[in-house]
């Protein structure tokens, strides 16, 4: 989602402009591939590098789906999680394991995805269908006494392991898509960096030679089945 008002001219220079542009290249491209695995999920339709008043440096917009949603494929989750890694992965390819603070709100919306679907939506083969936030507000018998008393703690810590877990090994499928899609990173990053903006038919031709690899098929696929409820979005 955008958030901000799109600034006129970019305040980024030499060397910090090429690694935003790199950074919303690699969401883009992620991106891209994500949807040619999923039916149905709708294309990236611009890149910029020009600032928001909300202190944005850059930003990828991928349009909502067509279709009135409630309800969150498993697939389309961890998609998500692999797209909001990208920009991260293309610094790490690109400028060889030197990343910048650039991915810390995609970092946080990750880790805030990983987490609901593993303590809220028992998404976890590890965890199963558990709530946390309900055994932390309750879980107590007819005695008033604790059903969960130290397994609680163990629980947190697994949910906390299990989380870093998902989002590690989405950072690496993000970084097995970048590195299979290195060609056209670098054009798009190149042509973002020169032109601030790029959108529409010249986006679309720029990522026309985006492949998937295997490692992203597979990534998407665990617990397929499953359903997520959407959550509303929310400016701020």
């Amino acid at each position: 989602m955008l958030q901000g008002i799109e600034k006129k001219t970019s305040k980024l220079q030499g060397n910090e402009k090429a690694v935003v542009a790199r950074h919303e290249a690699g969401h883009a491209v992620v991106g891209t591939a994500v949807a040619s695995l999923l039916p149905g999920q709708p294309r990236v339709e611009k890149l910029s590098i020009l600032p928001r008043s909300g202190g944005a440096l850059g930003f990828t917009y991928i349009p909502p789906t067509n279709e009135d949603r409630y309800l969150l494929f498993v697939d389309e989750l961890r998609g998500r999680l692999v797209t909001l890694l990208g920009g991260r992965a293309a610094e790490e390819v690109i400028y060889s394991g030197r990343v910048s603070t650039g991915a810390l709100d995609d970092i946080r919306r990750a880790t805030d995805m990983a987490y609901k679907a593993i303590a809220e939506y028992g998404l976890n083969e590890t965890i199963g269908p558990v709530s946390l936030a309900t055994l932390s507000g309750g879980g107590t018998d007819d005695s008033g006494s604790s059903l969960w008393g130290k397994d609680q703690g163990q629980l947190v810590d697994l949910v906390q392991r299990e989380v870093k877990s998902l989002l590690h090994s989405a950072l690496e499928v993000a970084l097995c898509v970048v590195r299979a899609n290195s060609t056209v990173l670098e054009g798009l990053g190149a042509c973002l960096e020169e032109k601030e903006k790029v959108e529409s038919e010249e986006l679309q031709e720029l990522l026309r030679s985006v492949v998937a690899p295997a490692e992203l098929s597979h990534f998407l696929k665990g617990n397929q089945t499953s359903l997520l409820q959407l959550q509303p979005a929310s400016s701020g």
